[in-house]
């Protein structure tokens, strides 16, 4: 924080508690200056140190605009305006009996415009002296007029020492308190783009995981599916035709559903398969919707699931999505089996989503380069879930854990071979 005189930043005009006040000690100048000249031309006999009087107080009034601007508190000009001010008000009680009224207007101006405190102090003296020294001249110093003068000069340099020093206290306070709100001000506008970041660096993610566990698994299906076709087609035979007509009506249809997730992630609405609500729907289409290469996949879900949200449906099913087309890439497995059941409150109250394989497994604290496991856990996370993994020789277990309340459970069954029935 830059100093001048003594004095910080914060006292300068354009941050002042005095620039905000300015107008009102415009009016009350002038009004004690005009009273003051009122009383100098019609309140007492026309002297010859009348014009001299009426001339200083013009000269004051005059000085006034073009020295204590708020952008000459930056600079001397408003000490040179201290100075005049001084001058002229010892100057006229040297020769006005009135020119005391002037030391109600001429200490507050002492105080706003000197660069610090010290020299605040400094003009206050001299004004006192000056105005005791001015009186002394006109009433002598017989009798009892010494002590009231004198008195006079105690007590008006006091006060205006105690005044201004206090108010010069409050205003640095004040805008210390000022300048704590615009940096309160400042942190809360950093935090709120940092909080945005966030929020598009998140969104980012979630778009991240929705490409992958949909667009990017439904393309592989189309890939491996119009290589199976190229193969069909090249064995030219009556025999490979009905099996290539599957194949390419397999390819629409899979490409036909990841336009659909596409729309879906495009206009971030809840994906296709749950759209409804309907959960258990869509993890009864699995085995027709999904391409396992061979793979038989048994469902096993309950009639009815708790109250789930919007985001807990979705992640339920893009975590089965995912462990199942795992299972196809990696497990070398024959079956699956995927399940859901509700727990009650003496097991903890929670849905579990398990989906498991006979394949010949992998290590689970071993290192992985994929981003599926990575994905599955995250969305769970998102939703206060977590995500359980067990493996071996024999096969993959994955369970998918989602705190929820547990309603009255039947079940249904579902494999590859066969259409949901209630």
């Amino acid at each position: 924080m830059n100093n001048y005189g003594g004095r910080t930043e914060r006292l300068l005009p354009a941050r002042s508690v005095w620039s905000t006040s300015m107008l009102w000690w415009h009016l009350g100048f002038y009004a004690a200056l005009a009273s003051l000249m009122y009383l100098a031309v019609f309140g007492q006999p026309v002297t010859p140190g009348t014009p001299w009087m009426v001339g200083a107080m013009g000269v004051l009034a005059a000085a006034y605009p073009f020295l204590t601007r708020p952008v000459d508190l930056r600079t001397g000009r408003s000490g040179i305006y201290v100075v005049v001010l001084v001058l002229v008000v010892v100057f006229l009680s040297f020769v006005h009996n009135g020119a005391g009224a002037l030391l109600f207007v001429a200490f507050p101006q002492v105080w706003m415009f000197t660069a610090s405190q010290r020299q605040g102090i400094a003009a206050t003296v001299v004004l006192c002296v000056g105005v005791a020294a001015g009186q002394f001249s006109r009433w002598g110093v017989g009798g009892t007029v010494v002590y009231e003068i004198s008195a006079q000069l105690v007590l008006s340099l006091v006060a205006s020492c105690m005044i201004g020093l206090w108010i010069s206290r409050v205003i640095e306070q004040s805008e210390q308190r000022a300048e704590l709100l615009a940096e309160l001000e400042a942190t809360r506008s950093d935090l709120n783009a940092a909080q945005q970041a966030q929020g598009a660096l998140a969104e980012r993610e979630r778009m991240a995981r929705e490409i992958h566990d949909t667009l990017a698994q439904g393309f592989t299906s189309i890939a491996m599916l119009s290589e199976a076709g190229q193969a069909q087609l090249r064995r030219q035979d009556q025999a490979g035709a009905p099996a290539l007509a599957g194949t390419l009506a397999a390819i629409a249809r899979t490409a036909r559903e990841n336009l659909a997730e596409a729309r879906s992630l495009v206009a971030s609405g809840v994906p296709t398969d749950v759209t409804g609500g309907d959960l258990l729907a869509a993890l009864a289409r699995l085995p027709h919707t999904l391409h396992l290469d061979g793979i038989r996949l048994e469902v096993d879900i309950p009639a009815v699931l708790p109250p789930l949200t919007s985001s807990e449906q979705v992640a339920l099913l893009r975590t089965a999505q995912e462990a199942l087309n795992n299972v196809r890439r990696h497990s070398g497995a024959s079956q699956a089996r995927l399940a859901v059941r509700v727990t009650g409150p003496a097991g903890g109250a929670g849905l579990r989503l398990v989906v498991s394989d006979d394949g010949h497994g992998f290590d689970p604290q071993g290192p992985h380069t994929g981003f599926g496991l990575t994905s599955m856990a995250a969305r769970l996370a998102e939703i206060n879930g977590r995500l359980e993994l067990a493996s071996d020789a024999g096969g993959t277990i994955l369970t998918a854990v989602v705190p929820v309340a547990a309603p009255a459970v039947d079940t249904i069954a579902v494999d590859a071979g066969k259409e949901a029935s209630p």
